[in-house]
């Protein structure tokens, strides 16, 4: 960057947006469905809430996102939602380049619970609400959360909501991680027996078609086609 500025040049002038840390991921924060402040903090945990209240502030300038009528969240403009292609750009190259196998110390499982419920299927959901424990083993520790899917009012929870449990599931950090992002397929870890369902067995056959994993997770998948074939 110059004295002056930017250079005039399409990617050093976009880059002087794109490239501020945080922005690109609070965009994809708001790209996967996330409208408050707050939910869009949950998905950044590293982030403070007052860097998070600055870069918004930073976003709206640059016409990116704008605040929803009636302090109903954010959400991305024209101009924000015309970065798909970027941020399906960045993650595959990502997948290709940089993006192992998972392992413990980088896996936040109440993370991966938030963006479960982001994930969540409204269509296929049961007519009922189901409340579903999550249990992640992270070494000799146990994560515990809970999905209550209710339709469009489905939530998670880090404490007890003190429903009837409908399914319980469990598995390693690492297999949820590997699931979610394309590395395992339900199927397989199920019936090897990495993670364990149980509860009334209708919901137990539907559980996988609740969730709309990641984007990348077939990108993920073919990669690993690849490299065993």
């Amino acid at each position: 960057m110059s004295a002056a500025g930017p250079e005039y040049c399409p990617v050093s002038m976009a880059a002087t947006v794109l490239c501020e840390r945080w922005n690109l991921l609070i965009i994809r924060e708001l790209y996967v469905g996330a409208r408050g402040f707050n939910d869009i903090h949950r998905g950044l945990p590293g982030l403070s809430r007052t860097l998070l209240s600055q870069r918004l502030r930073a976003l709206q300038q640059s016409g990116l996102v704008e605040s929803v009528a009636g302090n109903r969240g954010y959400r991305l403009t024209e101009r924000g939602a015309d970065l798909e292609d970027v941020l399906v750009a960045v993650g595959n190259w990502g997948v290709r380049w940089a993006f192992p196998e998972p392992a413990d110390e980088r896996l936040d499982p109440h993370l991966l619970m938030w963006r479960m419920r982001l994930g969540l299927r409204s269509e296929a959901l049961p007519d009922q609400r189901v409340t579903v424990e999550l249990i992640f083993e992270q070494g000799r520790e146990q994560v515990r959360g809970w999905l209550v899917l209710d339709g469009e009012d489905s939530s998670v929870c880090t404490r007890d909501p003190m429903f009837d449990v409908d399914v319980h599931a469990r598995a390693k950090s690492e297999v949820w991680y590997s699931v979610w992002y394309g590395h395992r397929g339900w199927s397989e870890v199920l019936e090897d027996g990495e993670m364990e369902l149980s509860g009334r067995p209708a919901l137990l056959r539907d559980f996988p078609t609740w969730f709309r994993r990641s984007d990348f997770a077939p990108r993920v998948a073919e990669r690993r086609a690849d490299a065993s074939s």
